[in-house]
């Protein structure tokens, strides 16, 4: 195993190219490269665990569902120069109830147990190596979800949420867990999380009061963390804004990050997609727009940046982002346009941007 995450000398600059990078299907041989990234996700990001064992299960298990099975798709932002696994991202496809998963939903000055998101499509996971948090990267990874969820949208339902890391602090604690949780849990947050990551949600569940939890006399650090996400989940939220996530007031069980929701179909990089034939060629830099591309499905699907140029009613691009899609001329890909005006989005998107609770009070106010 290694010993160090898979990136570039910190002393050398490093600056991917778009030929550099591709967003892939994960596979059971990631396994070393997403291990060191779990271990850079620190306390609270349940869906990535540090443990070897768990890794190796949801790779292989993200084959199979890439194949039509049911869970959760992993993907894998790839080095192609380095050859590692650099960030990752994840969709877990909705239609079947998950009995044990339950959220909190801030009612009033009470929280109460609501399970309104067990059935819908989740998007996650999304984790960059700290070397590649800049150039675009991270919207670009976030939106490769979204693409290969348009090309198969029936499979996904009509809606779909994230649930954000909540605020954790020094010694990997949570003052929402330890204000609200640890009471009736009766173990730490780490131990929580840990049985959450092993699928044991419901031993919590049992534990919870029936009656709402009240929320009278919250100290104040629980009240700043309530709603808010992971100082790392920042961006993460500006993206999830972006593409027309809403807040409702329900935040998570354990840390009290908030869970955003949206119509899929709804979704900025969903709805303004298009489908256009590849051909490779000379662009003409005046005209040419940055774009994403995006083929295939299942275990074929591949997604890049690139520069692109309208000719002739095909979509011209370098023949190197073509061979990096593994694709043919004539290949029809799905192209999000990333500087596209907001005259195409949907009027279910332009809407106000998520409002970041700091406080009880302006919670209430969000859901009045």
């Amino acid at each position: 195993m290694r010993s160090t995450p898979p990136v570039q000398d910190p002393n050398a600059e490093h600056k991917p190219g778009q030929g550099d990078l591709l967003v892939r299907p994960a596979t059971p041989s990631d396994i070393d490269d997403f291990y060191q990234l779990a271990r850079l996700a620190g306390a609270g990001f349940t869906s990535l665990p540090a443990n070897e064992a768990l890794l190796a299960e949801r790779l292989a298990a993200s084959v199979r569902a890439f194949a039509g099975e049911p869970g959760i798709l992993m993907l894998a932002l790839e080095d192609r120069r380095s050859k590692s696994v650099v960030g990752c991202a994840a969709i877990k496809p909705g239609g079947e109830p998950r009995p044990d998963f339950l959220n909190f939903h801030i009612d009033g000055r009470a929280l109460r147990q609501t399970a309104r998101y067990a059935d819908m499509t989740e998007v996650g996971s999304l984790l960059l190596h700290p070397d590649y948090r800049n150039g675009g990267i991270g919207p670009w990874l976030a939106r490769s979800r979204y693409l290969l969820i348009a090309a198969d949208p029936e499979r996904f339902g009509a809606h779909i949420f994230s649930e954000l890391r909540g605020m954790v602090v020094e010694d990997d604690r949570s003052p929402f867990y330890d204000a609200v949780c640890a009471p009736h849990f009766g173990c730490t947050f780490a131990e929580a999380d840990d049985l959450c990551a092993h699928g044991r949600q419901a031993e919590l569940n049992a534990r919870l009061p029936q009656a709402p939890i009240s929320l009278h006399g919250l100290i104040a650090e629980a009240r700043t963390a309530m709603g808010q996400p992971h100082r790392s989940g920042r961006r993460a939220l500006d993206y999830l804004e972006d593409e027309g996530f809403r807040f409702e007031g329900v935040v998570d069980l354990l840390d009290g990050g908030p869970a955003v929701v949206a119509r899929l179909r709804s979704v900025k990089t969903i709805s303004t997609a298009f489908r256009a034939r590849l051909r490779a060629g000379r662009l003409d830099e005046a005209v040419a727009r940055p774009a994403y591309l995006a083929l295939g499905s299942g275990m074929d699907y591949r997604c890049c940046r690139a520069s692109v140029e309208m000719q002739d009613e095909t979509l011209v691009c370098s023949p190197e982002q073509i061979a990096l899609l593994g694709a043919h001329q004539g290949a029809v890909a799905r192209v999000f346009l990333t500087d596209d005006g907001k005259a195409r989005e949907s009027r279910d998107i332009r809407q106000p941007a998520l409002s970041r609770p700091k406080t009880l009070a302006e919670l209430d106010a969000i859901l009045d």
